[in-house]
């Protein structure tokens, strides 16, 4: 029995090319994945170290404005923008069972929620990260 005849080295040479297009694709979008989800888990780092700052400020008395000023304060990077930030830390009537029928949920809580960028600054995912940080009081008759 013969052997077919060895293909040329022009042909086994060109066909790495071939090949090497053919994965290139796969290979980039798989860099685009893994750097995605790297997006996603340092806007989850960010968002707990923000909800936990907000929530240190208002143990020790903070109001509104200063637990979303702590709280942005510690966001840095691409996320550090304040349109892409919401910090929510309801005090007052919303959180008195006896002024309305239902308690906000959050009272007692800093919660902070962070958009998710795209691959770079200024495109956003349509989903946002959220942390929520139980607020506890040091101040003597504290809310």
């Amino acid at each position: 029995m013969r052997r077919p005849p060895a293909p040329a080295a022009s042909a086994r040479r060109d066909s790495g090319a071939v090949e090497f297009t053919g994965i290139l694709p796969v290979l980039l979008t798989t860099c685009l994945l893994v750097w995605e989800a790297f997006l996603v888990g340092m806007s989850a780092t960010y968002t707990g170290h923000a909800a936990n700052e907000g929530a240190r400020v208002a143990a020790v008395g903070g109001d509104h404005d200063e637990v979303k000023k702590a709280a942005v304060q510690r966001i840095a990077g691409l996320w550090a923008d304040e349109e892409n930030i919401q910090v929510r830390y309801p005090t007052g009537d919303v959180c008195d069972p006896r002024k309305v029928p239902r308690v906000d949920e959050d009272c007692g809580y800093v919660r902070v929620n962070i958009k998710v960028p795209l691959l770079f600054p200024g495109v956003l995912l349509p989903m946002t990260v959220s942390a929520r940080t139980k607020v506890v009081y040091e101040q003597e008759g504290a809310r």
